[in-house]
């Protein structure tokens, strides 16, 4: 009793921290997917769990060696649900009123399900969440509310029976309890768990611990008496998880000493600030659908990033995996591990979120450049190669069903220090690339010039027996993607060698006699280019390559890759992953195909986005696929920001890095788009503005010199703080900093 009176303080200031969610940021249902895999995933970066799954994770805990490594499961001991009830019984679904309200608030960060039973004169509501701020704590609140109108029942005794349905013991640890608790203050209950087996001994000689901490068991169905003369009645229950169990007992305390009320705004807080100060899109016109789609894929992409300022010091970050951090048990979650995914389709949306998200997720790459060394070394070759999947250790962890992938798809390091040079024309920040880039380019490049073969009487060079981004075609030859990023990361490597002043005259020659060998394809007579050594034409491909040597590569932008657009088109099979479609589209907006390109960019979503909470697959409706797929939201947001917007950074053929912005367009429906906070430089901020006719920037530089604009033969001084319109008709602007 004295519980329950503890927390009926709570509620006034509990309902004066919500405000209305305008509609776009929430996401509302009576009637559940038919298939839960497609039920919301919620995470702060360093745990995660899918709405009514089986399962938690945690940043960076993987178990099973080598291709059998997958994120280790944890019990979702935070799936909890609430039963009303009476001396008669429980309530049944003949006891709802207008069906149970299942609720993902997006500006707030948490899902929500509301019911109300008209028989026993009371509405409950159960909110859970992981807490943004308090990033150790996940949470699970009920709050129960009797109604004005109250019929013959209303007097008798009533309770809320909350039960744990938290899936099977996990195959992945052994939990011991080494903490039973007790009422006592502090004393909590609490768990170790131990992963069974190693990913791979080298890197690994000990399994991963953690720590499960819990406000309160509740291996028993817990019941809250609930007193005719109470209005309301709310209840709280609270763990914590960490590898440390200093670090996990302390964030219980933390928590508990909030009241829920404060507890709940202190992480709304933390996404409003997310949404109002760090990234949003605002999208006008007759497109609401469309913006809860944008919405939800920014909430499901930052769920799975490390929150920014938190209560204890975050854990390094291992990783966005392809459907992120809340899933990585299944073949179909790719085991939560990382690849190319995380550098082409994720990164350049996480760089527009800030500067210090996509430094962590680079930084992955930089602290396990010793495992990528490592595995250039075992497969007989030099420098760094970075494994095609990598979890816990960095070593190469692909599924054992397929092996030529692993072999053969080594486009990957490439991808890296592509993205890298991306990177660094956003930034700026050459301190950072000078010390923690530097050495994965070089490394890179060292690997590239190991693996390609060269025939030095006709000075070309070749990457022989691999496979580009179309994974249907294994042990080809001169994959026109892998080459073309290869020359890029070749080149990129050379000159931040010199810009950081590293590296020895011979190394840059070798890195540029293979850049400037590697065979591009081309069939002259046709001007498009094959994908590979020997393609037939009309053969059909799983997905997007050659097309990228467009956007995002900005490698060929001539009548030749209009050409292969066209032709790529017919022969990229259907069943393809999302992000193929919006390539297709980002493509054709840069070559004015407006038609198409409308085409293709909602092809790329409708058929992908499951309805109830805008969450999405890898594959199109009735295809099996990955759930949760964030490698399609990024390619899908990218076609807005970077197709329609052409907004854009990177280096021009004079090595100037810089951003670029050029002939806006906007989706079919929508009227304007507005990006609040683009970050550019390592203290500017940007806000950005397009319609089909013209596009707005305004920036402001905090502690630089200032901006500099070029616009065709024209440069003009902006100083520290601008704002350009563009109409279509002018030329594109491009974007640097006074040095």
């Amino acid at each position: 009793m004295r519980k329950i009176i503890a927390y009926i303080g709570f509620i006034a200031l509990f309902q004066s921290c919500l405000t209305e969610t305008p509609e776009n940021y929430l996401l509302k249902t009576h009637s559940l997917p038919s298939d839960l895999n497609f039920m919301p995933t919620l995470g702060n970066g360093h745990v995660g769990y899918t709405i009514f799954g089986d399962a938690i994770f945690m940043n960076g805990v993987y178990n099973g060696a080598g291709g059998n490594s997958k994120r280790a499961r944890i019990p979702n001991w935070i799936n909890i649900s609430t039963e009303a009830c009476d001396r008669f019984g429980c309530a049944t679904d003949n006891d709802v009123v207008n069906g149970t309200s299942y609720e993902m608030d997006l500006r707030d960060g948490y899902f929500r399900v509301l019911t109300t039973y008209k028989s026993l004169g009371i509405s409950v509501e159960q909110r859970t969440y992981p807490h943004k701020y308090y990033n150790r704590a996940l949470v699970y609140e009920v709050v129960a509310n009797r109604l004005a109108g109250r019929n013959s029942r209303i007097n008798s005794p009533k309770f809320l029976r909350l039960t744990q349905f938290a899936g099977n013991s996990s195959d992945a640890f052994d939990f011991v309890v080494i903490n039973n608790g007790s009422s006592a203050s502090g004393d909590y209950r609490t768990l170790r768990g131990r992963t069974k087996v190693v990913e791979n001994e080298q890197f690994q000689p000990d399994p991963q611990e953690i720590f499960v901490l819990f406000s309160e068991s509740l291996e028993q169905p817990l019941e809250l008496q609930w007193p005719t003369w109470q209005d309301q009645l709310s209840h709280r229950v609270i763990l914590t998880i960490d590898r440390d169990e200093s670090v996990a007992r302390k964030e219980l305390q933390d928590v508990l000493q909030l009241s829920a009320g404060n507890l709940l705004q202190k992480h709304t807080q933390s996404w409003n600030s997310f949404w109002d100060n760090e990234f949003s899109i605002e999208i006008k016109g007759d497109a609401l659908e469309l913006s809860q789609i944008v919405n939800a894929g920014i909430f499901y992409i930052v769920s799975s990033l490390p929150s920014l300022k938190t209560n204890q010091k975050n854990e390094p970050f291992y990783g966005l995996s392809p459907t992120g951090l809340g899933r990585g048990n299944l073949e179909a979650d790719y085991q939560g591990h990382n690849f190319w995914d995380t550098e082409i389709w994720m990164l350049p949306i996480v760089s527009l979120f800030g500067l210090d998200y996509a430094k962590e997720v680079l930084g992955y790459r930089s602290r396990k450049l010793e495992a990528a060394k490592y595995h250039a070394n075992a497969t007989g070759y030099k420098g760094a190669r970075f494994p095609w999947e990598s979890a816990y250790t960095g070593t190469e962890v692909t599924n054992p069903c397929c092996p030529e992938v692993a072999e053969q798809e080594i486009h990957i390091s490439p991808d890296i220090s592509f993205a890298i040079q991306k990177f660094f024309a956003q930034s700026n920040d050459s301190e950072w690339t000078c010390g923690t880039a530097w050495p994965i380019t070089a490394d890179v490049a060292d690997f590239l010039v190991s693996r390609a073969t060269c025939d030095d009487s006709s000075k070309t060079c070749h990457l022989l027996n691999v496979m580009g981004p179309d994974e249907d075609h294994a042990n080809v030859n001169d994959n026109v993607y892998t080459n073309a990023v290869s020359k890029i990361a070749l080149n990129f490597a050379e000159w931040l060698a010199k810009h950081c002043g590293n590296a020895s005259t011979e190394r840059l020659e070798k890195w540029r006699e293979v850049s400037d060998g590697l065979v591009i394809l081309c069939d002259e007579s046709l001007n498009y280019h094959p994908e590979y050594e020997g393609y037939v034409r009309d053969t059909i491909i799983k997905q997007a390559d050659t097309i990228l040597l467009g956007y995002p590569l900005n490698f060929d932008k001539g009548s030749t890759h209009i050409n292969d657009l066209r032709f790529y088109a017919n022969v990229t099979r259907e069943s393809g992953p999302a992000m193929t479609w919006s390539m297709f589209a980002a493509n054709y907006l840069r070559n004015f195909e407006l038609t198409l390109a409308n085409e293709y960019f909602e092809r790329g979503y409708k058929s992908y986005v499951r309805p109830e909470f805008k969450v999405w697959s890898e594959t199109p409706m009735g295809y099996d696929g990955s759930a949760n797929f964030l490698t399609g939201i990024g390619g899908f947001l990218q076609a807005l920001i970077f197709g329609y917007g052409s907004l854009d950074f990177g280096r021009t053929d004079d090595d100037q890095f810089m951003m670029f912005f050029g002939i806006s367009l906007t989706p079919p429906n929508v009227e304007e788009v507005f990006i609040n906070s683009i970050p550019y430089g390592q203290g500017a901020k940007c806000t950005f503005r397009f319609k089909n006719r013209y596009s707005e920037i305004s920036c402001y530089d905090r502690i630089g010199k200032g901006f500099q604009m070029s616009q065709g033969q024209k440069r003009t001084i902006l100083g520290r703080s601008f704002t350009l319109t563009r109409q279509n008709e002018d030329p594109p602007i491009a974007i640097s900093f006074l040095r």
